[in-house]
């Protein structure tokens, strides 16, 4: 037990260090730059909007003050540790790498702790944290495209593709955890989750090589679990799937961009050429997981078929990622919504990290403790040295954003919350978007100064006049607004702005505007509360519904083991 706790001391102490030296390295200059795109601004109008969340999907404190309800179209539980991270400084460039650091350290954790649970080998499970987390294509996400949302996902797919191991080797009441997994990641990154989706479906194929896999019980077992996996992962996820598809339904909302799938795709010889270089902004693996690509030539043929079975997926993962594939056949289906098929080297990043963790560990197997200690620390200064001088590289390129390019430790909340972007604005909207966006109130049609105020819930404004008159509020306008004249319930239309259009009455008009979930919405985020909670007592009882009893000595035991 004290062997077992001083190894956890020491690598939570590793795991941190690294974490702390990653994040600051962010920002070398002493501030975060918007390279060439404002992604960080919309993850930080994402968290910092959650604070009414529960109440409304509008906070009028964020997006512009527009009414935005982004937080419908984007999934947002799993960011919401990071709205009280957001909390702690009152700094957003301060908060925001607190955010990475947190992201990163239990990326280090879940990848260590799931492959161990896996390969029963410290040696390699240390390897393929190091490996997976401080990885080329992660760090591309990290500090290059912002992507907070899928380099979220790096923490939670080493237990979705642990889990699915173990359904496939036979352990069916494990299936609670696999939904949970899943359940995460499509809360996070509902695109990462459908490409994980795509690259499970050939491991299914695979398992048919294995003798364990010649039973139609087998299958039966496996399929009865998988459904339940399915509907519980149905029920985990309603409360943003239906509420989203109501409001799609009520409004046409505009969409992220259309991306020309097949000029997205990676060409493959470029994909490897870039792979040599040291610029993130290639969106390429890194030359340290060419390494990966010859080790799987070397060892694939004498293999067990589990790691066989990892090669071919990282091999799969890496072919989808190029033009190799016709996704211009694919460009008027629903995998336009996947934007860049070279997506799918986060998958191919997974793979590769657990194949060449097994590779190295491999190598010095039966070898003395001073050389796997030595193996280590090649490994972590080689994953290291990479990041040093991709991060270091990047810091000095220049970018595309106009200015102003960068956010310096200051409070700057009003520069943040001033940020729009017209993702999910009705489609309406799009046309007069300038207009939304400088407040302009248009009263009979013409333009008029009036002054507004607003706080996380209520949009209001004062208008007095003698007669009846129509104004057109930029206010975006979903299911759910309420509007009222002095204290009064009032009637809207939409505009041709995709704005609310009142009519006022003659003489003092105080007009409050708000948002509320829709009955439908209230109730599907209730049954996914009640659902996420049966989930995590199923995880917990060992995928059964009623109280199960544990065995006191296989507890023990296999605490003995790890």
């Amino acid at each position: 037990m004290k062997r077992r706790t001083s190894r956890t001391v020491i690598l939570g102490t590793i795991f941190l260090i690294l974490s702390v030296l990653y994040t600051l390295l962010l920002v070398p200059q002493g501030y975060l730059r918007f390279m060439d795109s404002y992604d960080i601004l919309f993850h930080m109008n994402r968290i910092g909007s959650l604070g009414n969340i529960l109440t409304s999907p509008v906070n009028f404190d964020y997006w512009g003050g527009v009414g935005n309800m982004t937080s419908l179209f984007y999934p947002w539980l799993t960011v919401l540790p990071g709205f009280l991270i957001f909390h702690f400084a009152n700094d957003p460039m301060l908060d925001y790498l607190i955010l990475i650091g947190v992201v990163t350290f239990c990326t280090f954790v879940s990848s260590y702790f799931f492959m161990k649970k896996f390969s029963e080998n410290t040696l390699q499970s240390f390897l393929f944290s190091i490996i997976y987390t401080l990885a080329f294509f992660r760090m591309a996400s990290v500090f290059y495209r912002a992507g907070v949302a899928e380099f979220i996902c790096y923490i939670f797919i080493p237990m979705l593709f642990y889990e699915f191991y173990q359904l496939l080797v036979g352990k069916f009441s494990k299936w609670p955890l696999f939904a949970l997994a899943f359940t995460l990641i499509t809360l996070t990154h509902p695109l990462t989750a459908f490409t994980t989706v795509i690259i499970m479906v050939p491991i299914l194929l695979l398992v048919l090589f294995s003798k364990r896999a010649h039973s139609i019980k087998y299958w039966l077992h496996l399929s009865l679990s998988g459904v339940e996996a399915i509907a519980m992962v149905l029920l985990t996820t309603i409360g943003f799937t239906l509420p989203m598809y109501q409001q799609q339904k009520y409004i046409p909302v505009n969409r992220p961009a259309v991306v020309n799938l097949a000029q997205t795709a990676k060409d493959p010889i470029k994909l490897f050429q870039d792979a040599l270089s040291t610029d993130l902004r290639n969106y390429s693996f890194g030359i340290i997981m060419i390494l990966a690509l010859i080790f799987l030539v070397i060892f694939i043929w004498k293999d067990k078929l589990v790691y066989k079975m990892v090669g071919i997926e990282m091999l799969l993962a890496l072919l989808l990622s190029t033009n190799i594939i016709p996704w211009a056949k694919l460009q008027d289906t629903f995998f336009n919504y996947l934007q860049f098929p070279w997506r799918f080297l986060n998958l191919f990043t997974f793979f590769a990290a657990i194949y060449l963790s097994y590779g190295l560990a491999r190598l010095v197997n039966k070898r003395s403790s001073l050389l796997k200690l030595l193996m280590m620390v090649v490994v972590l200064v080689g994953c290291g040295s990479q990041v040093y001088v991709s991060g270091m590289q990047l810091s000095k390129q220049i970018t595309t954003a106009v200015d102003p390019n960068k956010l310096v430790y200051h409070p700057k909340n009003k520069f943040v919350q001033k940020y729009t972007q017209t993702d999910y604005y009705p489609q309406r909207s799009i046309e007069y978007h300038a207009q939304i966006r400088a407040h302009q109130f248009l009263v009979n049609g013409k333009k008029v100064h009036i002054r507004e105020h607003s706080s996380s819930n209520v949009y209001s404004f004062s208008y007095y006049s003698q007669e009846p008159a129509k104004i057109d509020i930029p206010v975006l306008v979903y299911k759910g607004l309420s509007v009222t004249i002095n204290n009064e319930p009032a009637h809207y239309d939409i505009s041709k702005r995709g704005t609310a259009l009142l009519k006022t009455k003659p003489g003092q008009n105080k007009v409050q505007l708000r948002y509320h979930y829709s009955t439908v919405a209230k109730a599907a985020l209730s049954l996914n509360a009640v659902a996420l909670l049966v989930l995590v007592w199923l995880c917990i009882n060992n995928g059964k519904f009623l109280y199960q009893k544990k065995d006191i000595n296989k507890v023990a035991k296999n605490a003995e083991k790890s």
